[in-house]
């Protein structure tokens, strides 16, 4: 048995012992689902043009499991499983350019084994949000159409877990003030492509001089301040996101399916080498994230809710994560689990636990290929399928 393997049972017996019962409770889907965008394109390899990619442009604060690599499948499985304990329904991969694409097509693996193994217990899904950045640089549309068939082919007909809303595959896209494609271009590309609106196209930006409501399907808000940036980082957004859900629900366009939430830590790309602002939200010890959660939570809006962004899980070159990190450990895992809780009505107990254990998990199946103890490993298993947490700490601790 290969190390990948292990760590996918191990990744299996950590999800069936710590799905909750929620037999008799609330319905999941008559709340938003909850969506993570996620940042495919860290490398560790210290040579070449892509050395250390986006690594070495500087970060805010730093990662539990150190600097990684975006297609390692260990690192993929053990941000699936944080994710998934946390509530997380599906996993949305910004997609640049040819790195960013093999790391969806990794995370899309990874989850479908685990969907398979685990017999329906791990439920994540996989989407896309298009960098506009991966597109042409000019016209004609070649290289679009020919980026947009392959993920019709690769991303949404190769699996049944693609996220879909009645039916039809949810495209995110990344709005930039210097884009090349508009809305009104990816409408039509997108057309072409799937057909007539037969792809759900969903924005983050809307009121900047550009008509996007006739092209687009949904809109959802963007980790901002909402007006001017200031050096303490105390405008968290608050002015945006009254402004964001009042007028997104003013459009009235018959072609609006939905409107989606978005929420976020903080902001702080001050440590940034490349495309640093100097800019800053400041996390405020939590309190920025509950706020944005609590937008989502107080929403009435005509248009219902039906998915909620979080912004993100692991862009550190942004300090916009919120992947555990060395100065925050678990803490917004913990805050994403309690207020996804809250949105649908079950309760919640602060537990890091499953997290921690998460770690050790990560790191056994890091060390599996020099000590190759799959009996001992299997002993662990058993534990966690028996919710004896000291036990399996105790076993996975021998394979470290």
């Amino acid at each position: 048995m290969n190390k990948y393997s292990l760590a996918l049972i191990c990744l299996l017996a950590f999800v069936c012992a710590c799905k909750p019962d929620t037999a008799g409770e609330q319905e999941k889907s008559e709340a938003p689902k909850t969506v993570i965008h996620y940042m495919g394109w860290y490398n560790t390899a210290d040579a070449g043009a892509d050395s250390l990619r986006h690594w070495k442009y500087g970060t805010a604060n730093t990662p539990l499991l150190g600097h990684y690599d975006s297609q390692d499948k260990s690192v993929i499985l053990c941000h699936l499983l944080w994710s998934w304990a946390a509530k997380v329904d599906a996993v949305v991969v910004n997609v640049k350019d040819e790195y960013d694409r093999q790391t969806l097509l990794k995370v899309q693996e990874v989850v479908g084994e685990l969907r398979d193994l685990s017999g329906g217990s791990f439920d994540m899904e996989t989407a896309i949000s298009f960098d506009d950045q991966g597109f042409d640089l000019q016209e004609p549309l070649d290289t679009a159409l020919f980026k947009i068939a392959q993920f019709q082919n690769e991303n949404v007909l190769a699996n049944d877990f693609y996220l879909k809303f009645n039916g039809k595959p949810i495209v995110f896209s990344f709005d930039y003030p210097h884009k090349f494609l508009t809305a009104e271009t990816l409408r039509e590309s997108l057309d072409e492509v799937f057909g007539e609106r037969e792809a759900l196209l969903v924005w983050n930006t809307f009121g900047e001089g550009e008509n996007t409501e006739d092209f687009v399907d949904a809109f959802y808000p963007w980790v901002q301040p909402g007006g001017q940036w200031d050096e303490s980082g105390l405008n968290w957004g608050s002015p945006y996101l009254d402004y964001f859900y009042g007028q997104v629900n003013r459009f009235n366009k018959p072609t609006h399916q939905f409107v989606g939430g978005g929420v976020w830590p903080g902001f702080d790309d001050r440590n940034n080498m490349s495309w640093g602002g100097n800019r800053l939200i400041s996390r405020q010890e939590g309190s920025v994230y509950d706020s944005t959660w609590q937008y989502v939570a107080d929403y009435s809006g005509s248009l219902s809710m039906k998915y909620v962004m979080i912004e993100t899980w692991n862009d550190w070159n942004e300090g916009t994560e919120i992947e555990p990190s060395q100065e925050h450990q678990y803490q917004y895992l913990l805050q994403t689990e309690r207020n996804i809780a809250q949105m649908h009505g079950l309760d919640f107990v602060a537990d890091s636990s499953k997290y921690q254990l998460g770690l050790l998990i990560y790191e056994a199946a890091q060390n599996l290929s020099t000590t190759g103890d799959s009996a001992v490993f299997h002993t662990a298993l058993e534990q966690f399928f028996d919710m004896n947490m000291k036990d399996a700490e105790n076993t996975i601790a021998k394979l470290l």
